[in-house]
């Protein structure tokens, strides 16, 4: 009988974490909702796994649903990430090469993915959690090189800024200024090769 009723329990509690679950991506797909179009500054903060900050950059982002993004560093190496729907580029032009891979490949690796995608399988593969206006998403996929995600956004769909966490204890931060959300042209997120650079093709 005792065991009958440590199943019964163990079986609700599971439950009640699947359902709560399901209500913090309900709630953070909302509020992405509303964020059809953005044009920011970024002020980017990498730390080792003792936490020490190691790097600092800035840059400016584009975002415009579903699946365009553009990340482009203002600091040298001046890199770019372009995600155009299909494919995911990054250009390197410290050593002039572009990397193109498929965005399918990078859906657990990548939070550019996740604030453009309206796809409800790609958010199953997250198990997330809320804290006010801020969403931890961790990867389900033991192949994933992130720990987690974290996303700071507000009720009326204002982006404040978004991290990762990888395995390593390596942390990426970006902290956004200056937010637009005047609608972008889809063509402004089509990547052109760089005179010189050498295409990697991982696609």
């Amino acid at each position: 009988m005792t065991k009958i009723f440590t199943k019964i329990v163990a079986c609700a509690f599971a439950c009640s974490i699947t359902m709560a679950s399901a209500n913090v991506v309900s709630t953070l797909q909302m509020r992405l909702s509303k964020l059809e179009n953005l044009s920011a500054d970024y002020h980017q903060i990498l730390k080792n796994a003792n936490g020490e900050m190691v790097q600092q950059s800035t840059g400016t982002i584009q975002l415009k649903r579903p699946s365009l993004f553009r990340l482009e560093s203002k600091t040298t190496p001046e890199n770019m990430i372009v995600g155009d729907g299909k494919t995911i580029w990054f250009y390197d032009p410290f050593v002039e090469q572009v990397t193109a891979r498929k965005e399918s490949s990078l859906l657990d690796n990548t939070p550019f993915v996740l604030l453009t995608n309206n796809n409800h399988a790609t958010w199953q593969r997250y198990t997330m959690s809320q804290m006010g206006d801020t969403f931890t998403l961790m990867p389900k996929s033991p192949k994933s090189i992130i720990k987690k995600f974290t996303l700071n956004v507000t009720k009326d769909g204002k982006l404040l800024g978004f991290s990762t966490t990888e395995k390593s204890g390596q942390q990426n931060i970006y902290q956004l200024t200056h937010q637009n959300y005047a609608p972008l042209a889809s063509k402004d997120f089509k990547f052109v090769m760089p005179e010189g650079a050498v295409l990697d093709d991982q696609r």
